[in-house]
């Protein structure tokens, strides 16, 4: 009994070491499982990036070679403008010009009569996609003559400069193609001009949307149909820029829609005595009302406006007038304006004819002319996608159109552009992506956004690639897909997921819940360090004087 009192309130051997083990057992769990555990469910789940790859591409020299093939009825002739071409163009920034020279026989080109019969001949020189023709023609009437085709017919006396200036005016738009990659890498240095800023940004899909506004149905009714209309005119353009974007033509009727200004009335010598005036000044507030009405944001993408007004009789004919006081140069029916980046208005004017004598309370029945309006609506559709008016050049001139379809030089001038600007545009979007993402390491990059980082990067590389090897449609595709993943990263929706839940806070929040009970797991460090090392440090001692005591015993004894 005395024996088992006496041990009251001391601890064991035994029990120090369980609670010692306890301690243990729990700071494996607490520190060994617990906290990497509730580390990795805390992460910002990152993908890893080629910030390498995006930083190399501010060095990627963007470069079009073109291959010009000039031929001429006699050698020294080719030669000598070979010479002048590279000579006059070796400042085009964009442009690798591999210009070479053949010589034709003057019979080839005797035998045809016209234009038609020209370009049939430059067939068999098998010029493709973004490669150029220059080909001498006796008895040319105009100087430089530049054809339907990708073909450029030039007289005899034809010089070097003369086709120079078509090239980088018409053809190469050397300068527009760099001011558009210097105004997207560089915009407070550069500024647009008046292409660029009237083009349409570059995307993948563009609606074009018809709308027929007849403010008074009343009095007027215009007897169209639209979609005959759109067939026949708008859709085979848009089939030949189908490899530059997808197009979607839709068309609509506004009704109850007048003006939100009132045109001037002034009495002339016509047939009624009177026009009505509509200033330039006041265009702009024609279009910021009628915008509201033209439901054109029901899609995500760029929607092209292709409008056309018809007033009553009792206040038409309707005539812009320029800020100088003159009529716009237009027919006498057809008045237009257009507007950068929107769409472009036609005002159509029912026929003087029509409204002689005329009743206030008296329907009209208008019939539009569909060549002329529908002509005013293709220059607009050729301006705003990025083929732009070609400016006059002396001794110059254009083959006619007998269609809506655009030249081949001039798509492919278009796609040149278009493949400069949206490789710029994918490039600077991965660069500032790179940059977000390197700055705010708390933003989630799943692995889609890194699939499309990675191949956006592939693409500017492939495109830039292609480009530089001549390859023009191959490039532009590749410079498409670029621009669209590119965008699409940067766009992604997860990006978002913690950009709002920063280490400061999850700390904040979790600290308070996990200190209570790490208090007392790291105060049992202390306690396991003194339970272990003083086994040691005791058992060492012991040992040390049981050396001793065992050399006490075996010191021989002496007399």
């Amino acid at each position: 009994m005395s024996d088992n009192s006496g041990s009251v309130g001391y601890d064991t051997p035994s029990d120090a070491s369980y609670r010692i083990y306890a301690s243990i057992s729990f700071a494996i769990l607490l520190l060994g499982v617990g906290v990497p555990l509730w580390w990795h469910t805390t992460a910002v789940p990152r993908v890893t990036l080629p910030y390498d790859g995006i930083a190399q591409l501010s060095n990627l020299d963007i470069k079009i070679s073109t291959r010009i093939l000039v031929a001429a009825l006699t050698e020294n002739r080719a030669k000598l403008l070979v010479e002048e071409i590279n000579r006059e163009l070796k400042s085009a920034e964009l442009y690798n010009l591999q210009i070479s020279h053949a010589v034709i026989s003057s019979n080839l080109i005797s035998s045809a009569i016209t234009i038609h019969d020209l370009e049939k001949i430059a067939i068999n020189f098998d010029v493709q996609v973004g490669e150029l023709l220059l080909l001498e023609v006796p008895n040319l009437s105009d100087g430089v003559l530049a054809g339907s085709h990708r073909t450029i017919f030039f007289s005899p006396e034809a010089s070097g400069l003369k086709l120079t200036q078509v090239l980088s005016n018409w053809i190469l738009l050397n300068k527009s193609v760099a001011l558009t990659r210097n105004a997207l890498a560089e915009p407070t240095q550069f500024s647009l001009d008046k292409q660029n800023r009237r083009r349409f940004p570059a995307s993948s899909a563009y609606d074009v949307l018809l709308t027929l506004v007849n403010p008074y149905p009343d009095k007027l009714t215009v007897d169209w149909h639209l979609p005959n209309v759109i067939k026949e005119y708008i859709e085979p353009f848009l089939d030949e820029l189908s490899v530059v974007a997808n197009f979607t033509v839709k068309s609509q009727w506004l009704y109850l829609v007048p003006l939100d200004v009132t045109p001037k009335q002034i009495p002339d010598s016509s047939v009624l005595g009177r026009h009505y005036a509509l200033p330039e000044d006041v265009l702009p507030q024609i279009i910021t009302p009628l915008e509201k009405k033209l439901a054109s944001q029901v899609s995500l993408n760029p929607c092209i406006n292709l409008v056309m007004y018809t007033p009553p009789c009792d206040k038409a004919p309707l005539h812009i007038y320029t800020r100088s006081g003159h009529r716009s140069k237009t027919s006498s029916n057809v008045e237009a304006f257009l507007s950068p980046r929107w769409g472009g208005v036609v005002i159509a004017n029912p026929p003087i004819e029509s409204c002689i004598d005329v009743e206030d309370n008296q329907m009209v029945t208008f019939s539009p002319e569909a060549s002329s309006i529908m002509g005013v609506f293709i220059a607009h559709l050729r301006l705003l996608l990025g083929i732009p008016d070609k400016e006059p050049i002396p001794g110059a001139a254009l083959v006619r159109l007998d269609n809506s379809k655009p030249r081949e030089w001039e798509l492919d001038a278009l796609l040149r552009i278009r493949a400069v600007e949206q490789l710029t545009s994918a490039k600077l979007t991965l660069q500032s992506l790179a940059q977000l993402l390197e700055e705010i390491s708390n933003i989630v990059i799943t692995d889609t956004v890194g699939d499309r980082i990675n191949g956006a990067l592939k693409w500017v590389e492939d495109s830039a690639d292609k480009l530089r090897h001549g390859k023009l449609m191959e490039g532009f595709a590749s410079s498409k897909e670029a621009f669209v993943t590119a965008e699409a990263a940067f766009t992604d929706p997860s990006l978002l997921a913690l950009l709002y839940f920063p280490d400061d806070q999850k700390y904040a929040v979790y600290i308070p819940l996990f200190l209570p009970v790490m208090i007392p797991v790291l105060l049992s460090l202390r306690n396991i360090w003194r339970y272990f090392f003083s086994k040691t440090e005791e058992n060492e001692t012991n040992k040390g004087e049981l050396t001793e005591e065992t050399k006490e015993i075996d010191k021989p004894k002496t007399d």
